[in-house]
């Protein structure tokens, strides 16, 4: 598949209608070759947390009974939505207190995440970058880990391909302006 191809039909997959199973060895060696990012002087902000396909049922639990107090229904269905995933990247970032390296780390990670993102695609699995409010909370931030120099930037959760993807026009194809 050619670089333009991926770029211009990769899209986030919300379609979990059964069980799938990915090829972890696989996903773990797109990883590595994300690393590639432009990363603002080799900084390599990003830390994933990784939950496999046998962990998340467990791990869609802890989040719920976190994320939805008190609210058992909300807790039943995101164990529901999540249990059917292949596999789910907690996606930290590394904060600075120094306000420009703090946004080159965000950036940093975000070419990372985008290079995971086109990878996948390309090897046929699919996915798809979730940021819930949760995610900010004490108790999830306790869940995966997450350090106090540490951002949470969300989940990237990895499914299979949806082969009936629609592939809309991107509304802002006329961004740049001549100066």
């Amino acid at each position: 598949m050619e670089l333009q191809q991926v770029i211009q039909e990769r899209r986030s997959v919300k379609n979990y209608d059964h069980d799938m199973h990915i090829d972890e060895e696989k996903l773990m060696s797109l990883v590595d070759l994300a690393t590639y990012a432009p990363n603002h002087g080799m900084r390599e902000p990003w830390r994933l947390v990784y939950v496999s396909k046998d962990k998340i049922n467990e791990f869609a639990k802890k989040v719920a009974t976190s994320a939805f107090v008190n609210d058992e229904k909300k807790q039943e269905q995101h164990i529901e939505k999540v249990s059917r995933l292949g596999g789910i990247f907690v996606i930290l970032a590394r904060r600075d207190t120094r306000q420009k390296e703090n946004l080159e780390n965000q950036m940093a990670v975000a070419t990372f995440m985008q290079n995971l993102m086109l990878l996948i695609h390309e090897a046929g699995m699919g996915s798809c970058w979730k940021t819930p409010d949760y995610i900010f909370k004490p108790t999830f931030r306790d869940i995966v880990g997450a350090n106090d120099d540490e951002d949470v930037n969300g989940f990237l959760y990895v499914t299979e391909k949806d082969e009936n993807a629609v592939f809309s026009r991107r509304k802002n194809k006329s961004t740049l302006t001549k100066w």
